[in-house]
């Protein structure tokens, strides 16, 4: 089918193709574009290359929106055993292995994770032992726990690091507290101070009912020095306050585009996500790569497709011993998915953004009540939005601009890179 439409900026005329992630002014032949989208196919013969850890179920922090049960997923105060962990890895390592890869990633979640630091550092120090074997290393924290000894390792060896921060110090108390009701913002701040290569980090926020403006805080967060942010909406934030939140995303990309303008450039992971896509042509077959390439391990040894269905046993693929099982759980999976994601739901068949989409977030699907492929209407709305507020921004965005942007984002992310050894 086709899958056109026009957008009118500044007076021109431009079309986004939403079948070949084509973005051109109106008059312009589709051929003059490469058309380098992925195969249909391509992202479900993928082998598995990431595999999140979740090392503890336990944190020193009580956020009341935490999906994890404030970090304590279904047993409260397990703690991964290095045993389990090696397993996982191995199973890991062998995959990539057998489908000639040499990069995994390891990703360690929680809870907070950093209450288990011990065994991240065992971990890092066995997987260094393959010398064939590249690997990526990821953590999310909420940043309270860090030292210098803790930064200094993680720096030397690379990690890219999400650290949950809703803004400035008022918006982030509202809900992420210590046990004993105090605020953990400044701690968060000094925990910032001790990196010398910000550009690990990168700010989670969770736009919850106390946080929906947006727009007026990305600020006080650039300024701790932080170059990345990302964004996510809580499940249960209220119609009123998800209408304010739209209205503040609009603002948002308004800023953002005036900020590139004037030559402030910083990464919204949101955004440039949908304009590397658009400047790749890319498609997107599913909105992440759970299930596929990317599994989760809890710290009780059993493997689901992401961090937020630990604990629901529907969910459950297998234990770490059951490798073989695991595998084939894998390949059902990509089965179900089928080749896109009109394919999983007629709601996404006819929809001009379906593969800048990839489709619905299955938790998001099935905390709503609804079958894991069925579209949420908030997230949809906001995605539509989003999409809709990038394109039109690209097409304001001068050539010379649009270039800069695009070697900002390279460098950025080539420099999370390459700290120098301890």
């Amino acid at each position: 089918m086709k899958r056109q439409k026009k957008f009118i900026v500044n007076g021109e005329e431009y079309i986004f193709d939403g079948t070949s992630v084509s973005l051109m002014a109106s008059g312009e032949k589709t051929s003059t574009h490469k058309l380098s989208y992925r195969e249909p196919n391509s992202q479900r013969s993928s082998n598995l290359k990431t595999l999140c850890l979740v090392i503890n179920n336990s944190c020193n922090l009580c956020c009341e929106y935490c999906f994890a049960n404030k970090g304590k997923y279904d047993k409260a105060d397990e703690f991964m055993a290095f045993e389990t962990a090696k397993k996982a890895i191995d199973f890991l390592i062998n995959s990539a292995t057998e489908h000639s890869k040499n990069k995994i990633t390891i990703s360690f979640f929680g809870g907070e994770p950093l209450l288990n630091f011990k065994l991240i550092k065992k971990c890092v120090e066995y997987i260094e032992t393959f010398e064939k074997i590249k690997c990526d290393y990821m953590l999310t924290t909420n940043g309270t726990l860090l030292t210098p000894e803790k930064v200094k390792f993680l720096q030397y060896y690379n990690f890219d690091i999400m650290i949950s921060l809703d803004g400035n110090k008022e918006f982030h108390n509202f809900y992420r507290k210590y046990h004993s009701g105090n605020g953990s913002y400044n701690d968060v701040v000094k925990g910032i101070e001790l990196f010398t290569n910000k550009n690990l980090l990168n700010a989670r926020i969770t736009i919850n009912n106390h946080n929906p403006e947006i727009h007026s805080y990305v600020d006080d967060i650039l300024e701790l020095g932080i170059k990345r942010i990302t964004f996510a909406v809580d499940y249960n934030i209220s119609a009123e306050t998800f209408y304010l939140f739209m209205e503040s995303l609009k603002k948002l990309m308004n800023k953002y585009y005036n900020d590139i303008m004037y030559g402030n450039y910083y990464d919204i992971t949101n955004f440039s996500s949908v304009i590397t896509t658009i400047a790749l042509h890319q498609r997107k077959l599913t909105f992440c790569n759970a299930g596929i390439s990317y599994l989760t391990v809890s710290a009780d040894g059993k493997y689901y497709r992401c961090p937020r269905f630990v604990g629901k046993y529907d969910f459950l693929l297998e234990i770490v011993e059951e490798t073989d099982k695991v595998k084939e759980k894998i390949e059902i999976f990509k089965k179900t998915l089928k080749n896109n994601p009109g394919e999983r739901n007629i709601e996404c068949k006819n929809c001009i953004y379906t593969f800048i989409c990839g489709g619905m977030c299955y938790h998001h699907a099935i905390m709503a009540g609804k079958n894991e492929f069925e579209n949420v209407p908030q997230e949809c709305y906001q995605r539509q939005i989003l999409f809709e507020g990038i394109i039109e921004l690209i097409c304001k965005l001068p050539t010379e601009k649009r270039r800069e942007l695009l070697l900002f984002y390279t460098k950025l992310w080539n420099t999370m890179k390459g700290d120098t050894p301890l």
